[in-house]
């Protein structure tokens, strides 16, 4: 793919549109600088990325986890395990369903995190395959609360015309986080403690921006009624 890509970008007729180049420049440039300049964008993206990261490196580890732990871990019966994963992670986006319709989104997606940071933390200490594949399930039922919650409220947060980009610049930490995963070679142990500090961070910045947003609700709020209140003092 790489020895094949330079030829494409060089001679297909599209690419050598010069203003099409610039205008993917300057959406990237644009996109880049309305999530550092607006709180709630980068926020939701850096809780994305932290939580999405530790999500990849449970895939990894889980598998090497159970074998360290397991007293034979020849027969262990992953297909079973990952069966117990899916029914977990539908069960969560059951809750969601549930959960939805009483409390709102910013406040569900702290839950989640909560959550999350609990399963890893079970990981962590646990001393027996039993008690780590409890908090395998913990985590997965996290994970199917996470996503729906995540895409309601992304689409709140991003404006939809440079929703694509941004979700892009998104990948960039995320892609971080995972490679360092791989490449480091860290214990199943080690990797999971890391994942606890991610999962406490990510908690503490969903903190942060449920009180933005709320502020922002408020306020919005305030200036309505006071609109609203101005219009109906002034005479006709």
């Amino acid at each position: 793919i790489l020895l094949c890509g330079d030829p494409i970008r060089e001679n297909l007729k599209e690419n050598n549109n010069s203003a099409k180049h610039k205008n993917l420049c300057s959406s990237f440039k644009n996109a880049f600088y309305e999530t550092m300049r607006t709180p709630p964008i980068l926020l939701c993206g850096l809780i994305s990325s932290l939580y999405e990261g530790s999500m990849y490196i449970f895939v990894f580890m889980w598998t090497p986890a159970l074998k360290d732990l397991s007293n034979d871990n020849n027969n262990l019966p992953f297909g079973f395990i990952f069966a117990t994963f899916m029914i977990s992670c539908m069960a969560g986006s059951s809750t969601f369903a549930l959960m939805v319709k009483s409390y709102n989104v910013q406040t569900i997606a702290l839950s989640v995190l909560i959550i999350a940071t609990l399963a890893f933390n079970i990981m962590y200490h646990a001393k027996t395959d039993t008690y780590t594949i409890l908090g395998f399930l913990l985590f997965e039922f996290s994970v199917g609360i996470y996503f729906p919650a995540m895409g309601t409220m992304k689409s709140s947060i991003v404006p939809e015309e440079k929703r694509a980009t941004i979700y892009n610049l998104y990948r960039i930490p995320l892609n971080f986080i995972v490679l360092s995963s791989l490449l480091t070679d860290l214990s199943h142990k080690t990797s999971f403690g890391i994942c606890v500090a991610m999962m406490t961070l990510a908690s503490v910045l969903q903190y942060f921006l449920r009180n933005i947003l709320a502020t922002k609700v408020s306020n919005s709020s305030n200036n309505s009624k006071s609109d609203l209140e101005l219009e109906l003092a002034t005479p006709n």
